[in-house]
């Protein structure tokens, strides 16, 4: 080849591999300078920090793990990123990023994955045995459905996702004899209103339609009168956008409705924020529908200890043990209890035998969504006997012995 006609490809070749270099040198300084994050307002979630080196996590093989996971989080400009990738993926048919699917109707789907099987089956005899050693309190266990299960039918072609109701039937018949732990199975409910706006398109909770649907299927196995108290429910926003969208990059001009359901009988009330030390006279916080996370508009968002006082006639209180999905359903509630005393064990560590004695706790109910519970790894420790049970249990067994 003549050199003359070969020398613009050369040029060009060299000033792609400067462009590129450039490019290169230029991101891995903004990483080093670039503060690290702690919380993704766009993903509502606490980003991973630095991981500590030690003998024990290189040898189990965690310092790598966490290391991934740091350098996912904090690379620099990692929103801009996740945007054009989402967007190339969409110009290119690409239904999946990050865990997340596109359906065919336009619904985001959270993937649910096979859980552990050995994590399962102790969670399983953690409550088994919170529920016999409480024998004497009414107790309820609602674990909600999610969108990929009510609507497996929109998913993408030869998406991956577990059967989730198998997990949930499984788990659930070990109750089924129970004569303390009632379950209250809504997926029923949920399947025959499936036209009805059950889950947000863009994130992962469902709607207040959704969990009010719930709550008339939980009302009549708690013995609730539903009828009671009648709703009016209007949108309080029009531009939700939730963060099944935020973090795989689909539907980023989706906008939808947030719905809330104000009764037309009130009860009053007092909300208190424990560790915030905080009281306030509404469970609904307007400012949060001015925030990235409008779902935070119940109760902004997640807390480690509620306590909820009402001037209902009922003299019963009840213990609800929960994740977000309980946020918008807790609410329906507050008619039909004097009390309502909510933990969020992803963020409270005190001992529950220990909160139900202090609050007097005629009533429990655990409600999760399948996600969640599946993957916990929180409520099985706050399950645990209160100290000077295990200590008395302890006695009884060596005199039993002796």
């Amino acid at each position: 080849m003549n050199p003359k006609k070969r020398s613009p490809l050369l040029f060009f070749t060299r000033i792609m591999a400067a462009i590129f270099l450039i490019i290169f040198v230029a991101l891995v300084i903004c990483n080093i300078f670039t503060k690290d994050r702690v919380f993704s307002e766009k993903e509502n979630r606490v980003l991973a920090s630095k991981p500590n080196l030690s003998l024990d996590h290189l040898a189990s093989g965690q310092f790598m793990k966490e290391s991934e996971s740091y350098v996912n989080d904090q690379f620099a400009f990692r929103d801009f990123w996740i945007m054009i990738k989402s967007t190339a993926d969409t110009i290119l048919g690409k239904k999946e990023a990050n865990g997340i699917y596109l359906g065919k109707n336009g619904r985001l789907f959270e993937q649910f994955e096979e859980p552990d099987a050995e994590r399962v089956a102790s969670l399983k005899q953690s409550i088994l045995a919170f529920s016999k050693r409480h024998e004497k309190l009414k107790q309820y266990l609602l674990i909600a459905p999610t969108a990929v299960n009510i609507y497996q039918n929109e998913l993408p072609a030869f998406a991956p996702a577990a059967d989730q109701n198998a997990y949930m039937d499984a788990f659930l018949s070990a109750f089924s004899s129970s004569e303390t732990m009632k379950v209250i199975d809504v997926r029923e409910a949920f399947r025959l209103e499936k036209e009805t706006n059950l889950y947000y398109r863009t994130d992962h909770h469902w709607t207040t339609t959704g969990a009010y649907v719930a709550f008339q299927q939980a009302a009549s196995v708690m013995e609730l009168d539903p009828s009671a108290v009648s709703y009016e429910h209007y949108p309080v926003s029009a531009d939700f956008q939730g963060t099944l969208s935020a973090k795989s990059g689909f539907l980023e001009n989706e906008k939808e409705a947030l719905e809330l359901y104000f009764p037309n009988q009130e009860t009053a009330y007092t909300v208190n924020y424990v560790e915030e030390q905080k009281k306030e006279a509404d469970v609904y916080h307007g400012e949060s529908l001015k925030t990235r996370d409008q779902y935070a508009v119940f109760f902004g968002g997640n807390h480690s200890l509620i306590e909820i006082q009402t001037a209902s006639k009922s003299k019963a209180s009840l213990l609800v043990l929960k994740d977000s999905y309980a946020n918008c359903f807790i609410p329906f509630l507050i008619p039909y209890y004097r009390e309502i005393v909510i933990v969020d064990p992803r963020y409270n560590y005190d001992n529950i035998d220990t909160l139900i004695d202090e609050y007097d706790i005629q009533e429990v109910l655990f409600l999760y969504n399948a996600n969640t519970f599946f993957s916990d790894k929180y409520l099985q420790t706050s399950l645990e006997p209160a100290p000077q049970e295990e200590e008395a249990n302890a006695e009884a067994t060596e005199q039993k012995e002796s």
